[in-house]
């Protein structure tokens, strides 16, 4: 997700052979149904009429050797893993759903405090009793802080949740399904669908476009520094990365260029009207055309509505007064429909090496609605045999954040098991939570850890050519950057290219260790990385 990078699929473990897997229980019949049941809150069987009258239950992680499931006769059969950090307003959804789950087994709830400063921990003990929490001294990022969790399960399979997400009351038995079906043996990890959170209004944007010049060849329509729902700013929730350039500018004051046209996806409450106010400046004086389905009948000021895609469209003509930024506010009734847009299906690697997550930013409309083998697994949402996972090492620690998903099945393909897609085990996700997409942090470690991944899991003409592209690119950057700022006569915008070398020095720093884990994972695997690769897809 940086550079050319689409979305990355979000350390140093051992070698495989080095970690002693531990052993995992094999559930009772009972345990093992996948049959749903009533509700029942987490850490007691999931079947009709268990737990006390009161409806009490036993914390999870009880000492009792197994946790959630002690006391109730029979061990859980899943662990569902979540790693916080600081994220104390996001966790009340994720578990208050996760309670909701509709199982016909026993399962438990581990949260990782990675380190917060804020009263997650507090929160937990108070509202969350039966949720065990393990607490790192440090932040270790989603990869470490997953695997301080993930070493200790017991049970059958582990699950991983993000804080942020959200799951549907059917996502727990739907995503553990797979392992019990017929050819379910041969699976290794099963991954869901994951939708954004909230729900979004569909809009599409036109506008005449300019060329800002020699060193610059993009075609540019209107920059935008703030879009606004109902008074709310939502500009870092807009997703739109087929209409825009990405963020530009300050952390603190982000704009994006758009293209001529395209389509934006803006986050709406989910019933009622909206007020869109959008605040923008362009070349020259100029009006952009916004457009929306629903029904006949003139948008707020009168611009009318007009045919589009098959049926009838709202729009809005709107001004753009020129190159000082102006704001402009347009109402949009209840009629217009409310979308869901696809965060991550199922994942995979493009034939040069970048991650991506499957059907992102795509509107919903049923075309992901079949199960299917994918390449990779998210790592919000997946599902993972706990055997498996023991002996490969979980999450490679190094990776701190961000592709560590990607490499874990890639190493999983490498034994043989497969992943597969199931579309009903639901997630809704708020996007870049606990980390800003395109910041530092994000490019870092999308930058960084494709390499790593590449030196690890890949043919060695594939890592080589990732791996030697870097430096070369970064190099033509800092040129092209200087020469710029030279004929401008202004100060060159260094921080892109220092960031770049940042990640050179961190992969040259990590390298030995990778290669160590890549004659590893070739000694041990049954597929060969040549035959994985088939999997790469073109751009």
């Amino acid at each position: 997700m940086t550079d050319t990078e689409l979305t990355a699929s979000p350390a140093a473990t051992a070698p495989a052979s080095t970690m002693a897997p531990t052993p995992t229980p094999t559930p009772t019949a009972a345990a093992g149904s996948l049959t749903k049941a009533a509700p029942q809150a987490p850490g007691v069987r999931g079947t009709a009429g268990s737990g006390d009258a009161d409806g009490a239950v036993p914390a999870a992680g009880h000492p009792d050797d197994g946790g959630a499931g002690a006391g109730w006769g029979e061990r859980p059969l899943a662990t569902i893993v979540i790693v916080n950090w600081n994220g104390a307003h996001l966790l009340p959804p994720c578990l208050d759903a996760v309670a909701k789950q509709i199982t016909g087994f026993g399962y438990q709830t581990w949260v990782v405090d990675n380190a917060s400063s804020d009263h997650s921990r507090a929160m937990l003990a108070e509202r969350y009793p039966w949720v065990r929490v393990l607490e790192s001294p440090e932040n270790l990022g989603f990869a470490g802080g997953n695997n301080v969790a993930l070493r200790q399960v017991n049970t059958t399979y582990a699950v991983l949740l993000n804080n942020d997400a959200v799951p549907e009351p059917d996502w727990l038995a739907n995503l553990l399904a797979p392992f019990e079906a017929p050819g379910g043996d041969k699976l290794g990890a099963v991954t869901g669908k994951v939708v954004f959170l909230p729900r979004f209004l569909r809009l599409r944007l036109e506008t005449p476009t300019f060329s800002p010049g020699p060193h610059d060849s993009r075609s540019l329509g209107v920059r935008i520094s703030s879009v606004t729902v109902n008074g709310h700013d939502v500009l870092r929730e807009v997703l739109w990365e087929k209409l825009t350039y990405g963020a530009e500018g300050p952390p603190t004051g982000p704009f994006f260029w758009t293209r001529g046209n395209g389509e934006l996806l803006v986050p709406v409450p989910e019933s009622g009207t909206v007020t869109l106010g959008l605040t923008w400046a362009a070349e020259t004086a100029k009006t952009v055309v916004l457009s929306w389905d629903g029904h006949a009948g003139p948008a707020d000021g009168g611009p009318g509505w007009a045919a589009a895609d098959g049926g009838s469209a709202r729009f809005a003509a709107l001004p753009v007064t020129g190159t000082e930024p102006n704001v402009v506010s347009v109402t949009i009734d209840d009629t217009a429909p409310r979308v869901d847009v696809i965060n991550n299906v199922g994942g995979i690697v493009l034939n040069d090496g970048y991650g991506a997550d499957r059907g992102y930013q795509e509107v919903d409309t049923g075309q992901f609605a079949n199960p299917e083998e994918v390449f990779t697994a998210c790592g919000n949402g997946m599902a993972m045999r706990a055997a498996l996972g023991h002996d490969l090492g979980w999450f490679d620690d190094d990776f701190f954040l961000y592709y560590e998903d990607t490499d874990l099945s890639w190493r999983i393909r490498s034994r043989g098991f497969s992943i597969r897609y199931v579309p009903g085990a639901v997630l809704r996700h708020v996007h870049s939570a606990s980390s800003v997409e395109w910041s530092p942090l994000f490019v870092f470690h999308t930058d960084r850890n494709r390499l790593l991944m590449l030196t690890k899991d890949a043919t060695l003409p594939l890592a080589v050519s990732a791996v030697a592209r870097y430096p070369l690119t970064t190099a033509s950057i800092g040129l092209r950057t200087l020469r710029q700022a030279w004929k401008a006569r202004s100060r060159p915008a260094v921080r892109p290219t220092l960031l770049r070398l940042k990640v050179t020095w961190s992969y040259l720093r990590l390298f030995p260790a990778m290669v160590r884990r890549r004659r590893e994972i070739g000694r041990t695997a049954s597929e060969r990385r040549r035959s994985l690769q088939d999997w790469l897809v073109s751009r």
